[in-house]
Order: C-alpha cells, then sequence, then structure tokens
C-alpha cells in the first residue's frame, strides 16, 4: 500500500511553519540573533520541503483525475518580465499581491506549476505578523515570469481540495 500524509495534513503542517516563520522573521519572542537565524534556516527548509510535496501530489492527483482541478486565487502572476522587474520584485515587493501592476490573479494549479518550477537562485519572500508571500522567479519558453503566492491562502484553497489516501 502506498500511503502519504493528506494535502490537509501538509496544508495544516505548512500554516504552522508559516506562523513560526513570520514570529521568528518579525522576532516576536526577541530571540537572540543566532537562535532567530537558526530557527529561520530551518522553518525555511521545512517550508519548501512541504511546498515541493504538495506541488507535485495535487499536480499529479489532478492529472490522473483523482483530484478535481481547483483554480481559486492564491496570488498574482506576471508571465513576461524583464530582468529590472524581476530584481525589483525580489527586493521592493510590498503586498497586497492583487495591486501588483501587470500582475494577473494566479490560480492553484499554476501556482504549484511556478513553485515546481522556479529558479532556486531568484526568490525571495515578505512576511510580517499577518501576511507570508513568496516571490518566485523562473522562465517558460524564453520568458521570464514572477508569482507571487500567499501562503496563508496557498494553505486555505489547498484545504478546501477534497482529501484523500492513496491506496495501490
Amino acid at each position: 500500500m502506498w500511503a502519504r500524509k493528506t494535502f490537509h495534513d501538509c496544508a495544516e503542517e505548512l500554516k504552522i511553519v508559516s506562523e513560526d516563520f513570520r514570529a521568528a522573521f518579525t522576532n516576536k519572542f526577541r530571540m537572540d540573533e543566532q537562535r532567530r537565524n537558526q530557527q529561520l534556516q530551518n522553518l525555511s527548509q521545512r517550508g519548501i520541503e512541504i511546498l515541493r510535496i504538495l506541488a507535485l501530489a495535487i499536480r499529479s492527483e489532478q492529472d490522473f483525475g483523482i483530484t478535481p482541478k481547483i483554480n481559486e486565487t492564491v496570488g498574482a502572476l506576471k508571465s513576461n518580465a524583464n530582468t529590472s522587474e524581476m530584481f525589483s520584485a525580489l527586493n521592493s515587493y510590498r503586498p497586497p499581491y492583487d495591486e501588483q501592476l501587470g500582475f494577473n490573479p494566479l490560480g492553484l494549479r499554476e501556482a504549484l506549476n511556478k513553485i515546481a518550477h522556479a529558479n532556486p537562485d531568484k526568490s525571495g519572500f515578505y512576511a510580517d505578523a499577518s501576511i507570508h508571500d513568496l516571490i518566485l522567479c523562473g522562465k517558460r519558453d524564453g520568458n521570464n515570469w514572477i508569482a507571487i503566492i500567499s501562503l496563508i491562502e496557498l494553505c486555505r484553497v489547498i484545504k478546501s481540495v477534497p482529501d484523500r489516501m492513496i491506496q495501490k
């Protein structure tokens, strides 16, 4: 039998990782710098691992009709970005994602694709006490793209996907 955590379990774990990351990033608990940096690194690694698992698992199940395609908005996308726009997004982004000029709504499926195909060297985030947005960049068919994904919205939408275990 092939079994995994459910989508909802992973989304809940990602939500907790995001909450803990935001608390550490804003230094809510007044940690010393070394401990805070270590916690941020550990939480970031854990979050990326969960994101990749979710991206591949949900897309795969949707491809085979096991899970329906749900396309609620979880972020914003700029499909044809130049290097200056990518630099600006990575270094100067301020929320909300849905008010970014030149960006279009980004649904769940496309957000999962962007997570799977993002350039790890061209990624960033914005975090405060109530917002945790990822800024991901990549290339498709020779065109640069920028995706801004709200982790909070992503978790909410994934929890709306019907949950089931895979069995063989």
